[in-house]
């Protein structure tokens, strides 16, 4: 066993990264048979069309966490941890990371703030036009959700720092911890008849796991870093460092929202509430596969920013692309499972078959999340670079399948819009994608090698 996870490149990151979405994809079987057992087809859509609609709040975060994450991995190139659990080394880096926990601190206060006074009313008006004549009573978890949600976003940046630091093992670990605390609130909360509670409880059990987690272990760290000795002129600057990168990530993770939350609201407005359950239904079967993928390529990527700054792109391209192939394979593995489990229930007419989508919609969704994955992989390569090549391609996918869900979605339903998705896919992600990648790749590794050469010359 252990010869096999070697080669399939599972570390102790890995490990807790894999245990908390295996966790997932079994909290999501276990949610997923509750939801069907405890919620009627139209509360079912509500369900998913929350979560939906609570993913605009990526329109404020704007990626600031992943670039947190980069930054903090570059910084960490001159420093490391003592045994009391603060970080050691060079002052000024010391200091910009510092600076970077005083910046993030200030944006997430504003960007809960605006979950609040726009997500909220959004929300409400959106369910009290589509859909005037149901009666499911979502008012009171809507507004529990939404208030849930700005607590936790939080935690998402001073997590995105530590793993940056380099504790990606405990932070698999905690959201490990995290994703089982929220399931069982969750659960307990569809079993005792809570119904729509069920999401608004699982958000509150992440953000009290996160809170007790830090405060009992990295209080010390943040209390010692907020401590230091404050140089103004050394630390870094959000609008000549980090606003050049962070306002293509931005528009990249904007881009996102119309790829991947659109498909559930539309549906919501055009087909009804039951058709939008078994898209969302679907779509986390989906999201649940490519978490297992990412847990992969998510381990690695501050590592790939530390090699970056070091200039060893032979190790960098050598651990790229042995994690690539081994998550690809689960992933082709896991999605043939399930779309051949999905066609038999439905031929087989099992009663709660009707909550997913049919087999040809389901198996379009599994490719399209497939190449998507590859996407992803690709960009997380490229962003280590704190560059943002992809950032047309976000665009215009997102501008692609926006028009294509709008168009085919009220005319051929959960067939149209996954259609439109996998096209998209397939032509602009992987396509073009794999263009620019190698591209940028080479270019990159290139002009190292001359600066390289040039500075070994003086």
């Amino acid at each position: 066993m252990k010869k096999l996870l070697g080669y399939m490149g599972v570390d102790r990151a890995i490990v807790y990264t894999l245990a908390g979405r295996g966790w997932g994809l079994l909290s999501s079987a276990v949610t997923l048979l509750l939801v069907v057992r405890f919620l009627t087809p139209d509360e079912q859509g509500y369900y998913y069309t929350f979560a939906s609609l609570l993913a605009m709040q990526i329109f404020f975060e704007l990626g600031m966490s992943y670039v947190i994450m980069q930054f903090s991995s570059h910084e960490m190139v001159h420093l490391s941890w003592s045994d009391n659990g603060t970080i050691e080394g060079n002052a000024q880096s010391k200091n910009r990371l510092r600076s970077l926990l005083v910046l993030m601190a200030k944006w997430y206060g504003v960007i809960a703030t605006f979950i609040i006074a726009l997500i909220l009313p959004i929300g409400w008006v959106f369910f009290s036009v589509s859909y005037p004549q149901s009666s499911v009573s979502w008012q009171v978890a809507w507004v529990w959700l939404v208030s849930s949600a700005a607590i936790n976003i939080f935690f998402l940046p001073l997590l995105a720092l530590l793993e940056g630091c380099g504790h990606i093992t405990e932070i698999a670990r905690l959201r490990m911890y995290q994703n089982i605390i929220g399931s069982l609130a969750a659960w307990g909360m569809l079993i005792s008849g809570g119904g729509l509670l069920a999401m608004p409880a699982m958000n509150t059990g992440l953000a009290f796991t996160a809170l007790v987690w830090l405060w009992r272990t990295k209080r010390v760290f943040f209390k010692n870093l907020l401590d230091c000795k404050i140089d103004a002129t050394a630390g870094i600057q959000w609008k000549t460092e980090i606003w050049p990168f962070q306002w293509k990530i931005a528009l990249s993770w904007l881009s996102g929202y119309f790829i991947f939350q659109l498909f559930t609201p539309v549906l919501f407005a055009y087909r009804g509430a039951v058709q939008a359950g078994q898209m969302g239904m679907s779509f986390s079967i989906a999201n649940a596969l490519m978490s297992i993928a990412m847990a992969w390529m998510s381990t690695k990527a501050p590592q790939f920013g530390t090699l970056i700054a070091r200039k060893d792109y032979i190790n960098l391209d050598q651990i790229f692309n042995l994690t690539l192939s081994r998550s690809l394979f689960v992933m082709v593995v896991l999605g043939a499972v399930l779309c051949l489990a999905n066609y038999f229930l439905h031929v087989e007419h099992v009663q709660f078959a009707s909550r997913f989508l049919d087999p040809l919609p389901f198996t379009l969704l599994m490719l399209a999340t497939t190449l998507n994955y590859v996407t992803y992989a690709q960009s997380a390569y490229l962003r280590a670079h704190k560059q943002e090549p992809f950032l047309l391609i976000s665009l215009v996918s997102a501008g692609l399948i926006a028009a294509l869900t709008l168009v085919l979605g009220k005319e051929y339903g959960a067939v149209g819009v996954m259609s439109g998705y996998l096209s998209v896919c397939t032509v602009i992600g992987l396509g073009w994608g794999s263009k620019i990648f190698l591209s940028k790749r080479h270019e990159w590794q290139k002009q190292c090698v001359l600066e390289t050469s040039k500075n070994g010359m003086l």
